[in-house]
């Protein structure tokens, strides 16, 4: 992605919340607000230190003593590459959420 795509991405998601507002109501789109807000903060949380996998290892080869070290699997992420995929997932959830309700309202 660009540099300011963190931009683009703030414009589409507020375009849409709009959009929701104007086809759905107010009551809808506080909801996809609170819905949309609630997956940006857990995916933001969970980039910055991404869930590892516990290890048991033994300091000596005889010892029965172990020690649990983390393992990471995947990579910290920067910060603005965490704020893009936060955004991307907040954007993703809701259009989801408005592409359902516009087609179970039909």
């Amino acid at each position: 992605m660009r540099a300011y795509s963190e931009y683009w991405l703030v414009l589409l998601f507020l375009a849409m919340v709009g959009g929701i507002y104007f086809f759905l109501g107010w009551r809808v789109a506080l909801f996809a607000f609170v819905l949309s807000t609630l997956w940006f903060g857990i995916i933001f949380i969970l980039a910055t230190r991404p869930p590892g996998i516990p290890e048991f290892v033994s300091d000596e080869v005889g010892s029965d003593e172990q020690h649990v070290v983390r393992r990471d699997v995947l990579p910290k992420l920067p910060v603005m590459d965490r704020l893009r995929l936060a955004l991307a997932a907040a954007c993703g959830s809701s259009f989801l959420l408005w592409i359902t309700l516009a087609l179970l309202g039909r």
